[in-house]
């Protein structure tokens, strides 16, 4: 019993640093090369403890890219799970896919799909549409900027399904990158109003570095902050999740 208060707290500390956000940011999932092709990454992690109580650690993230001229194709699966003393302290995961047309040289046509869920903060189910252009702003061999503003369609439903909506939402970005031989750093801040309601609203940071071990194995550390006006009851307005693992591109 006197080993429980501190797996528990542990399991807790796990939690605050993982705490899933509710906005995806894909442009830490783009693979920036003009090349046409195949390219794909996995991530994954697993722990588990026991003595008083057992204490389960799972994540797994797989994406892929594949390109053809002025055609892009973008497919990302990604799902986290802690478990400690019988409790989910971290239970979320998406699916998304992505394309992308060429139009111009500065401007590509964007349409996306994605589900999702996180029983933590109470987010039962997500499922996502959305459509509009993407533009590029400067690419240079060290530094990229890109903006975006894309309408979404919304539905979902929070609270163990108490609460379901319908929402047409804005999703504009503005993302950039800056990226050398041994690491990579991007960065991408989201706003995404209803279009119905511009009280209701969500606004995201995701900042993620990157640094290269060899040209196979990498390490990752990701920083998520979520503000978003219309959360369920006891869940906070502004949310964060940072994680950090190995990755292997193949």
């Amino acid at each position: 019993m006197k080993l429980r208060v501190p797996i528990v707290c542990l399991a807790l500390l796990i939690c605050f640093c993982k705490a899933g956000a509710q906005v995806i940011n894909i442009e830490s999932k783009r693979f920036l090369n003009d090349t046409n092709g195949f390219v794909g990454n996995i991530n994954g992690n697993f722990s588990a403890v026991q003595n008083t109580q057992q204490i389960l650690s799972m994540g797994i993230n797989i994406h892929a890219q594949y390109q053809k001229n002025r055609h892009r194709f973008l497919m990302i699966s990604d799902l986290s799970v802690i478990n400690a003393a019988n409790t989910d302290f971290v239970n979320s995961g998406y699916q998304h896919f992505r394309y992308n047309f060429k139009v111009t040289r500065h401007i590509t046509l964007e349409a996306f799909v994605q589900a999702q869920y996180n029983r933590v903060l109470l987010l039962d189910e997500r499922y996502l549409a959305g459509i509009g252009p993407r533009i590029k702003i400067i690419k240079k061999h060290h530094f990229k900027m890109y903006s975006a503003c894309l309408y979404m369609f919304e539905h979902q439903s929070q609270d163990n399904y108490k609460l379901q909506a319908d929402n047409n939402r804005i999703s504009a970005y503005l993302s950039f990158n800056i990226g050398f031989n041994k690491w990579d750093f991007t960065s991408t801040t989201f706003y995404q109003p209803n279009l119905a309601d511009f009280n209701d609203y969500r606004i995201a940071n995701n900042s993620a570095m990157e640094i290269f071990i060899t040209s196979k194995l990498n390490f990752k550390t990701e920083l998520v902050l979520l503000f978003d006006t219309r959360q369920p009851v006891k869940i906070p307005n502004l949310t964060y999740q940072i994680r950090s693992g190995i990755g292997y591109k193949f």
